[in-house]
């Protein structure tokens, strides 16, 4: 099969389609990327490795004021692009192009959303602003041939807020475990590290801020970039939070497995790559309190409120001086990313949802054609 995968340049929809799209090459398949946006040097040299890259225009994305025009413009590009590829599947990665006008099947991924992204960060659904997005979004998810969300958690959030009806299909996010067997976190320097957009409100960075204060923590490092898209506003960040900057995968790669502790506040993550990658570079997982967290990672990390610094910094306190706790949730929750969320697994059951919705999509022409 020849699949056609969308994707973006600013968060974790480019990881996962780069590995989706290692995957299913390595299984025989073709795969091309569609970039939104303008990729980096680094994203650029992740994605040869992988597929045929085809970098769209610096379009803004669904999710940003005054979208609209971008978003008719990367429905047409992603238009032409099937026209002149003729692949046999669309792998939509954003709600606008569930309900493009495609020749071949479209599976739609939901990897998040404004409405329960607004709803678990700002503890409200978003204003009258942002009607357009919700009317596109139940657009996308109606007109696809098949949905996937990348969690329960984030499926139930589809239909409560945008009254979905139909079948969602679960498949988890994945990565690729690195070559060499991480050290023990007993053997690791006393670091910790965050990462994720600091300028996103939902990566909730203040509040290991203050968690941060007022005790030896080591080194905290944030890798991540600090101002988003839009002009977000600087994250508020102090002492002894170390920023990085954007990082490349292998840099990234090298700080995880140097990290004792991973540290997530997040008030708001359906999936999570950057937890299943600290897991699989040996960390000890401290994260947020929240339902999807819970879903993945129960058993196999130390928890703590959300919106609660003081409990933050009693956690972060226990896997820094207990080895024997941050060793046993290290090596349960490694464990677990290699038998739940493994690459293999996760581009078998896009192949099967990809034979299936051609095969629905072939029916439907032959139905029209005895009827016409």
């Amino acid at each position: 099969m020849h699949i056609l995968i969308t994707t973006d340049v600013v968060g974790g929809v480019w990881d996962f389609s780069c590995a989706l799209a290692r995957e299913l090459q390595g299984r025989g398949h073709r795969a091309s990327l569609l970039a939104f946006g303008a990729p980096s040097a680094g994203q650029r040299q992740q994605a040869a490795a992988c597929a045929e890259t085809l970098a769209a225009e610096d379009l803004k994305l669904e999710w940003m004021q005054g979208s609209a025009r971008d978003v008719q413009q990367a429905r047409a590009l992603t238009a032409e692009t099937i026209e002149r590829l003729r692949p046999d599947v669309l792998q939509a990665n954003q709600f606008a192009l569930g309900s493009a006008k495609a020749s071949v099947p479209v599976v739609l991924t939901a990897h998040s959303d404004v409405l329960s992204w607004s709803k678990w960060t700002q503890g409200a659904r978003p204003g009258s602003e942002w009607r357009g997005y919700e009317a596109l979004v139940q657009e996308g998810l109606a007109g696809a041939d098949a949905v996937v969300a990348v969690s329960h958690f984030l499926a139930g959030e589809l239909r409560e807020l945008y009254a979905l009806k139909r079948e969602v299909t679960i498949i988890h996010n994945a990565w690729p475990a690195p070559a060499s067997m991480p050290a023990e976190v007993s053997r690791r320097p006393r670091v910790s590290l965050l990462a994720g957009r600091a300028w996103d409100k939902g990566k909730n960075i203040g509040l290991a801020a203050a968690a941060a204060q007022g005790w030896d923590t080591g080194r905290v490092l944030l890798a991540g970039p600090i101002r988003g898209p839009d002009d977000a506003q600087l994250a508020e960040l102090a002492p002894p939070i170390e920023p990085l900057g954007a990082l490349s995968q292998p840099e990234l790669q090298s700080r995880l497995a140097q990290a004792r502790v991973y540290v997530s506040p997040a008030r708001y993550d359906p999936f999570g790559l950057l937890p299943l990658q600290a897991a699989l570079s040996g960390c000890a997982l401290l994260l947020s309190d929240i339902p999807s967290y819970r879903e993945l990672w129960d058993g196999a990390a130390l928890f703590f409120a959300a919106t609660d610094a003081a409990d933050l910094r009693r956690q972060w306190q226990r896997l820094l001086d207990d080895d024997l706790l941050a060793c046993a949730l290290a090596g349960e929750a490694r464990s677990r990313a290699l038998a739940r969320y493994g690459p293999g697994h996760m581009a078998e059951s896009y192949l099967d949802l990809y034979s299936s919705a051609a095969r629905s999509r072939r029916a439907e022409v032959a139905q029209t054609r005895v009827a016409l």
